[in-house]
């Protein structure tokens, strides 16, 4: 080792061409006190060295282009650092051919050799440190600019992934394919002839929540669930609409307004309302399944000013009977609820459309009526749905499939219990005795007699004779 104090020592002295942002402390670095240098070959230079920096670089020349380079021991304060280089030319030398030692991974980092005094090592070895720092201070500032500038331009990218969705459908739905939720389209009402003179947003949503609160208060077992305006292109008489260049403010809550699409054309666009609601609870379903020679299945359906469809009777001993609809029904009728069909055969049939006039568009008894007819005299069955009410006992009015064997033959694997709790008579709410009902038959037997007016209608009659009740 080169002695203490300020001895002559042989020290690194980086070449002008190697940038400060390079310098690492695995490098030879400006000050550095040259100790050792070896080969893999076995060769070993040791300081004090002969003649200084002249005898080193003779020795060096012999180690150019050596296998694997060499290794150089420094010493760099009070540490002893070692670092891999390699003995290169020195190409800025033109009078002579000089070598230098050059980084093994950076051949742009070259460091020559020079005689000096060790206390003036300490000084360039300090100076060193000072530029490394505030370089490395600047590739920090740079790169936290570099990182914010990257950070204001990224975007999120989206991508595709596949989903299983028929499986889903068939495993998460209550109802397989269909989500357990309905809606009414309401059309705003008409003021005048004239086609553009309707109602405003506020209008019909007035209708919309009116009708839903009817239906609940009927018995109806429906909870709301959501209300949109909903936009319908329309093509109307030519007339200037009022306040054609209406404000957004306006347009929001008006009920007819005009727009142009690009080819200028002018398009009147309605506002309508659309109503979003789902059974209190669930829907069941229930399967009618008729044997031979079977006259009747027993329901009689009738339908509330709302439109929805129910179920007003169930006889004894019938089709429905057996399939548990006596128990569900009874039990409806004790928490005075309406036992609404909402699906017929896998098909909504609850009402969908409430037109400008008022009029509400829903499906036709006799046409329902008709249809479970024709199941029961092809002997096909039928799965209905129907709506259950809140806080309904649901444990009494499902059957788990282990007891479907002990069952009546013909009930469903989703079907009944406790049918005896009920009493098997016709104790209906008020809602199911209007003394305003009307009853109607097919157009086959307009000229029959007429029937009981507080008989319980049935599907199990001829088929020339299919009355209905509509509650008024």
């Amino acid at each position: 080792m080169a002695g203490g104090g300020n001895s002559p020592v042989v020290a690194v002295k980086l070449s002008g061409s190697t940038q400060a942002e390079s310098w690492s402390e695995g490098k030879l670095l400006g000050g550095d006190v040259v100790l050792q240098v070896s080969s893999e070959s076995g060769v070993m230079l040791v300081a004090p060295f002969s003649g200084g920096k002249s005898g080193l670089l003779r020795e060096l020349k012999k180690l150019y282009n050596a296998s694997g380079g060499v290794r150089v021991k420094v010493k760099r304060g009070p540490s002893i650092i070692e670092v891999r280089a390699k003995v290169a030319v020195d190409e800025s030398s033109l009078l002579k051919k000089t070598y230098v030692l050059a980084c093994s991974t950076d051949t742009g980092y070259v460091a020559t050799l020079v005689d000096a005094m060790e206390q003036d090592c300490l000084v360039l070895q300090d100076k060193s440190r000072k530029i490394m720092e505030a370089s490395r201070m600047l590739k920090d500032f740079s790169k936290k600019d570099e990182l914010l500038l990257k950070l204001s331009s990224m975007k999120l990218k989206d991508s595709y992934v596949s989903y299983p969705w028929e499986q889903k459908m068939l495993t998460f739905l209550p109802v397989s394919g269909s989500a357990m939720v309905f809606s009414l389209l309401l059309m705003p009402p008409t003021l005048s002839p004239k086609a553009r003179d309707v109602a405003g947003v506020e209008q019909t949503s007035a209708r919309a929540v009116a009708w839903l609160s009817a239906a609940q208060a009927s018995g109806v077992p429906i909870t709301f669930v959501n209300i949109q305006t909903e936009p319908i292109f329309m093509q109307f008489a030519d007339y200037q609409v009022p306040g054609y260049r209406q404000d957004p403010a306006v347009i929001g809550n008006t009920g007819c307004y005009r727009i142009q699409d690009r080819e200028a054309m002018d398009v009147d666009v309605v506002r309508a309302v659309r109503l979003w609601y789902s059974p209190a609870a669930a829907e069941l379903a229930i399967d009618l399944k008729p044997e031979e020679n079977e006259s009747r299945l027993g329901v009689g359906i009738s339908c509330t000013e709302e439109g929805f469809c129910h179920v007003s009777s169930v006889d004894p001993g019938t089709v429905a009977d057996r399939a548990g609809l006596q128990t569900v029904y009874q039990a409806a009728c004790a928490a005075g609820k309406l036992l609404v069909i909402s699906r017929l055969g896998g098909d909504k049939i609850t009402p969908w459309l409430v037109a400008s006039s008022g009029s509400i568009r829903c499906y036709d008894t006799i046409s329902l009526s008709n249809k479970l007819s024709l199941h029961r005299q092809t002997g096909q069955s039928i799965r209905l749905h129907v709506m259950v009410w809140e806080g309904a006992l649901t444990a009494n009015l499902y059957n788990s499939i282990e007891d479907t064997p002990s069952r009546e033959k013909g009930v469903p694997s989703g079907g009944y219990t406790n049918r005896s709790a009920y009493r098997n008579s016709g104790d209906h709410p008020k809602y199911y005795s209007n003394p305003k009902e009307k009853h109607y038959m097919s157009k086959d037997s307009q000229d029959s007699q007429d029937f009981d007016s507080n008989a319980e209608p049935s599907l199990g009659m001829s088929d020339s004779y299919l009355p209905y009740k509509y509650i008024n």
